[in-house]
């Protein structure tokens, strides 16, 4: 690709915010575009509050999905005579498709944008750019973004590899602003009443439950029961289990935020894998809510795929042959996430003190009480039968935070702050 214009903007910083005073324009030959720009519109720190900074840009003519041309952008701020460089990719998941973007970049702690410049570059790219999917390095800890390809079934295939089971973990994108149901006044009128929540936040989940191999590479040991080589059924691509809250988060309560821990519980290493990495903290487990969204994917019926069981969608004691699965082995929901129902119960963020699903104050807030049993989404589990209320998208159950068996794992939850 061959830069045609690139022109420096200049914005200023005062105690609040950051005005923009200019624009900048970068113009790139596209093979299918010669006209693909992109213009930055404004940057505002939000300073006193904290000193992220809200970039809003304008693409033109840019990536193209449909037609396979994949774009990514480069931001550069200079300040005080240090530059930094914010690429798209592996800082901000910054959307190179045509419109208008907002993105949020997380400078160096105490960092205040007085006096900086910026530009911004359009390159093209061998995948899609984007937020939709936030992938993390297990080796190296750098957590990156992709966009969606053409289809949710094209990215499907793409996630649905070794690679994303080993070596690297995928979490997908529930945007905030959405309205996502919950509950089943069918099935649990008392226990848990349908409500519609509107999110206030993005937040990503995993793709899959984690596996064991994913573990064994943050914590260094397996403590799967069920990993006996079977043929057709990858040990290492199949969900870690036997493992309990405790194990995860140690002592820390359901309100806290995890510490990163080079020498801590798996959730522990794994922050401080990313944090020394890419900066980025926060990996933890979902709330129920979080995670009786991200299963549905917008439906109210039974089930995320209907209200009749079918079996394609899940691994129930009528087709595992007694063990867990290679998770991506059957079906996944409308968001392309694989095992939400099926293979292993998972662990979620909040305890038992909370009677009602409906009852939580926000999505992101879990409930907690001294001593309180933490809870479980439902989901089945291998060795239970298809017939079981388990597998049903609003059931939850709950156990001591110690607790830990064949049929209970979990998968990593991220809320975007």
């Amino acid at each position: 690709m061959k830069i045609r214009r690139n022109i420096v903007t200049v914005w200023s910083g005062y105690r609040f915010a950051v005005h923009l005073l200019a624009t900048i324009v970068a113009l790139l030959a596209f093979e299918a575009s010669a006209t693909a720009s992109i213009e930055i519109d404004s940057v505002i720190q939000r300073w006193p509050w904290n000193n992220k900074v809200d970039i809003t840009y304008t693409v033109t003519d840019g990536q193209n999905v449909a037609a396979d041309v994949y774009c990514r952008i480069v931001f550069t701020a200079t300040v005080d005579g240090t530059e930094y460089v914010i690429d798209g990719v592996t800082n901000v998941g910054a959307n190179a498709s045509s419109g208008t973007h907002v993105i949020t970049w997380d400078p160096p702690s105490g960092l205040k944008a007085a006096g900086c410049t910026m530009t911004a570059t359009l390159l093209s790219s061998a995948t899609p750019s984007g937020d939709d999917y936030m992938v993390i390095d297990l080796t190296t800890g750098v957590v990156s973004y992709e966009g969606l390809l053409a289809t949710q079934d094209a990215s499907n295939s793409r996630y649905n590899t070794a690679t994303y089971k080993t070596d690297k973990m995928v979490l997908r994108k529930v945007p905030a602003g959405g309205t996502y149901p919950t509950g089943d006044n069918v099935n649990y009128p008392s226990s848990n009443p349908r409500k519609t929540w509107t999110t206030d936040r993005d937040y990503y989940i995993g793709v899959f439950p984690v596996t064991q191999e994913q573990y064994k590479k943050i914590y260094g040991s397996n403590p799967s029961a069920k990993r006996d080589e079977i043929a057709g059924n990858i040990t290492t691509h199949r969900p870690v289990e036997n493992v309990s809250w405790d194990d995860l988060r140690g002592s820390v309560s359901p309100t806290n935020a995890l510490v990163p821990n080079a020498s801590g519980t798996f959730l522990e290493r794994l922050n401080n894998l990313t944090q020394t990495a890419s900066g980025k903290t926060g990996f933890d487990l979902p709330t129920e809510v979080m995670a009786e969204i991200a299963e549905r994917a917008g439906t109210t019926s039974t089930y995320y795929w209907g209200d009749t069981m079918v079996t394609n969608y899940v691994v129930c004691s009528e087709n595992s042959g007694g063990v867990t699965v290679a998770v991506g082995s059957r079906l996944p929901n409308d968001w392309g996430l694989f095992d939400t129902a099926g293979n292993v119960r998972e662990l979620c963020l909040d305890d038992s003190s909370l009677g009602k699903l409906a009852d939580a104050t926000s999505p992101f807030v879990a409930a907690r009480t001294s001593g309180g049993n933490r809870r479980e989404h439902g989901g089945g589990a291998y060795n239970a039968s298809k017939s079981d209320a388990s597998f049903r998208a609003s059931y939850r159950d709950y156990r001591s935070s110690s607790s830990k068996g064949s049929f209970l794992g979990f998968r990593v939850a991220y809320i975007v702050q």
